[in-house]
């Protein structure tokens, strides 16, 4: 059930992220870069928040780095693909 969790609050905030880029952004060009940017600055604390609020769930630490990993990267990646589209 801890996974699911953990999992469901990636999820939210990549939804949540994506749906106001694209809202805010409408037809800019200039805009979607700036959101482009700010989603890779943003990525490093996505990593933190993530690997915090799943390093309660797991004593260890392992799984909740790979989760804090992976939705870095997506957030990351989500980034670079914002700045290919407004180029």
């Amino acid at each position: 059930m801890d996974v699911f969790k953990i999992i469901l609050l990636g999820l939210l905030i990549f939804v949540i992220t994506n749906v106001l880029v694209y809202f805010l952004s409408k037809d800019s060009k200039k805009r979607m870069t700036r959101f482009g940017i700010l989603m890779l600055l943003l990525s490093p604390i996505v990593f933190y928040v993530t690997l915090e609020f799943a390093g309660k769930f797991d004593p260890g630490g392992f799984g909740a780095g790979i989760f804090g990993v992976f939705y870095g990267i997506l957030f990351f990646i989500n980034g670079i693909v914002y700045l290919f589209i407004s180029a």
